[in-house]
């Protein structure tokens, strides 16, 4: 990843409903940036993930990818990892054929690459089995090896670490650290806090509940 890359918002404004939730944010990530968006509930951290994966539009403001809109740029849709509270597993497969369906869209075929990705997730003998017979746990955890198959660039993860017992914690943020060390971009929402000293460094936070317009309106409109 020796290619320099850039994430910047500009004035992004999200709207559900009548609220505002935020209105003129605007951030800038570049290579081994982790940006970590907080919040309480209800205030946009997964709205914005939404916004900067492009799944969803901000009702102003742009996202650029190396200066270009991610509507206008031709690498924006391949650069990205996006790991949702669903685990975009599908229950009826087991956990290699899941990873091989993952595999074809990446334009690979390595089926020693796809148990090397479980065995550094530690989940490599549930390779065989369904993915509805697998914890909460081990699915995030086959979730999260998507994103180590993959060679994108910048990583958006909506709370990869909830259901995931101490150990298993502990191995996804190194598996993060890495990431950002090998030139990687992560932007993730936790409510907790993060326990590895790398990450905790490398931190930048926006927290949204302090540009919620909407509910400091309605406060207002109480007093």
């Amino acid at each position: 990843m020796s290619v320099k890359n850039h994430l910047s918002l500009e004035s992004i404004r999200c709207v559900r409903g009548d609220n505002t939730l935020f209105s003129e944010l605007s951030i800038d990530a570049e290579n081994g940036d982790l940006l970590r968006i907080r919040g309480e509930n209800g205030s946009g951290k997964t709205s914005l993930l939404r916004i900067i994966a492009g799944i969803a539009l901000a009702d102003a403001g742009k996202v650029l990818w190396n200066k270009k809109t991610i509507q206008e740029s031709d690498s924006f849709a391949t650069d990205i990892a996006y790991l949702a509270h669903r685990d975009g597993i599908k229950s009826e497969l087991t956990a290699i054929e899941n990873l091989k369906f993952y595999q074809q869209l990446y334009n690979q075929n390595d089926t020693e690459k796809l148990m090397n990705v479980l065995d550094a997730l530690d989940i490599s003998h549930i390779y065989p089995l369904p993915a509805r017979q697998l914890s909460f746990g081990q699915r995030r955890r086959l979730g999260f090896a998507r994103l180590l198959l993959s060679s994108t660039k910048l990583w958006l993860l909506d709370e990869p670490f909830t259901g995931i017992d101490v150990s298993g914690r502990e191995l996804l943020e190194q598996h993060c650290v890495d990431f950002l060390n090998q030139g990687g971009m992560i932007v993730m929402t936790h409510h907790a806090e993060l326990e590895h000293s790398e990450l905790i460094q490398r931190e930048q936070s926006v927290d949204l509940t302090s540009l919620n317009i909407g509910r400091f309106q309605s406060e207002m409109e109480t007093i």
